[in-house]
C-alpha cells in the first residue's frame, strides 16, 4: 500500500488543471481515508466471522468439559485468546489451546488471503488503465 500511495497521489494531481490541484488533493485524501476505514471494518468483520465459524466447528467435534466449552465460547467475537485460555485448567487445556490457536490462525489466514486477492485485483486493474495522455498547455503553470 505504501508503495502505491505517492505515485497515485502524483498521478491524480498531475491529471487536473493547476487551478484545481487543491480540490483534487482534498478529494484524493477523503477517498483514501474512507477506503482505509472500510478496509479495517470489512477485514475485521471477516476475521471475527472466520474465528467464530472455526470455533463452532471445532467445539462440535471436540470432547471437552462444559466448563472448557464455556471458556472457549467466551473467545467468540474477540481476536484475543489469552483470557479464554487463562480460564482453562487441567487436562482439557492442551485441546482448548489447540482449538483457540487454530481458530485464530484460520482467521488471520482468511484475512491475509482476502488482502492478497484485493492486491492482485488492484494490480490487474492497474494494467487496464491507459497510459498518460500528452500534457496540454492548460495543465502547465505559466512561466511568466
Amino acid at each position: 500500500m505504501v508503495v502505491t500511495v505517492a505515485p497515485l497521489t502524483t498521478t491524480v494531481i498531475d491529471a487536473v488543471p493547476a487551478h484545481r490541484v487543491g480540490v483534487a488533493s482534498g478529494v484524493n485524501n477523503a477517498v483514501s481515508s474512507v477506503a482505509n476505514l472500510l478496509a479495517v471494518a470489512i477485514l475485521g468483520g471477516i476475521a471475527v466471522a472466520t474465528l467464530n465459524h472455526a470455533l463452532d466447528r471445532d467445539l462440535q467435534s471436540a470432547a471437552l468439559s462444559e466448563t472448557t466449552k464455556q471458556a472457549i465460547e467466551a473467545a467468540r467475537g474477540q481476536l484475543v485468546i489469552e483470557p479464554a485460555l487463562a480460564k482453562i485448567q487441567g487436562g482439557d487445556r492442551p485441546m482448548a489451546q489447540l482449538i483457540l490457536k487454530g481458530a485464530l490462525a484460520e482467521s488471520i489466514r482468511s484475512v491475509l488471503l482476502v488482502a492478497a486477492l484485493l492486491a492482485l485485483s488492484a494490480a490487474a486493474a492497474g494494467t487496464l488503465v491507459p497510459g498518460r495522455l500528452p500534457s496540454t498547455s492548460s495543465n502547465k503553470p505559466s512561466s511568466a
